[in-house]
């Protein structure tokens, strides 16, 4: 048994048990030496391809299995999510925007312009920062700590305005919130005189997909719409969550 094989047997295994497992056990399950199995998971685990629990000792899949899958599914992620995305700037008038993960940064992958005259516009293909904005602090609020921790350690928090986080434990305050929550907010945080809410696009098994978020210009922040904007964001993203359902999100 070669050494792709056996990895490629550990990854498998893993995909199917979401609480993940210790050497021992991946070691008995699949009759490998637990040298081997050590010596492949810590490789896997430097390439991202599996994440350590470090209290309980136990491996998991790791993000860079979602950002390899994401390459698969981008396509008919984008597919699935556009009627929604239609269908949400319709009733808001604002512009949406479909986001995913790009190592440690954000990424538009889609987007639908709002038919207001003066409105939010991003690019698709527009990579951003993680710790500001709706959209990048809702991605982030659903990776595993241990992949936050290291988004705030090697990227630098910058400051593009009077309301961007910088603080790191402020900034994980945050973002337990946003998990909290189910959708995260924005004030002018990478864009003076912007908002966002960003409400996040999950697999059957919990993990991130996406993010489906709403941008529009501050002074069209009245409190009685912006409720509104809120569960018109979350209900939309829970739709297209669901319709992931049954493609290759969730692969």
């Amino acid at each position: 048994m070669n050494t792709l094989e056996k990895c490629v047997r550990i990854l498998t295994l893993l995909s199917d048990v979401s609480t993940g497992m210790n050497i021992s056990e991946i070691s008995a399950r699949l009759n490998i030496p637990l040298s081997t199995v050590y010596r492949y998971s810590s490789e896997l685990k430097r390439h991202r391809l599996l994440e350590q629990d470090k209290n309980m000792g136990t491996y998991r899949l790791g993000t860079k299995i979602l950002e390899l899958a994401s390459g698969v599914a981008k396509s008919g992620l984008r597919d699935i999510a556009l009627p929604f995305m239609e269908q949400l700037s319709r009733k808001t008038g604002e512009t949406v925007i479909l986001s995913g993960l790009s190592g440690h940064n954000g990424i538009c992958l889609e987007k639908v312009e709002g038919h207001h005259a003066l409105r939010v516009s991003w690019e698709r293909g527009a990579i951003f920062p993680l710790h500001a904005g709706a959209s990048g602090k809702a991605l982030m609020a659903h990776l595993s700590e241990a992949e936050q921790d290291e988004i705030i350690e090697q990227v630098d928090l910058t400051k593009f305005s009077e309301t961007t986080i910088t603080d790191r434990a402020r900034l994980k305050r945050e973002l337990r919130k946003i998990k909290a929550q189910g959708y995260g907010e924005s004030d002018g945080e990478v864009i003076p005189g912007t908002y966002g809410i960003g409400a996040p696009i999950l697999s059957l098994t919990g993990r991130i997909i996406a993010v489906l978020s709403v941008s529009a210009p501050t002074q069209r922040q009245e409190n009685e719409e912006y409720q509104r904007m809120i569960q018109l964001v979350i209900k939309t993203a829970g739709e297209i969550s669901k319709s992931c359902g049954r493609t290759l999100c969730n692969k």
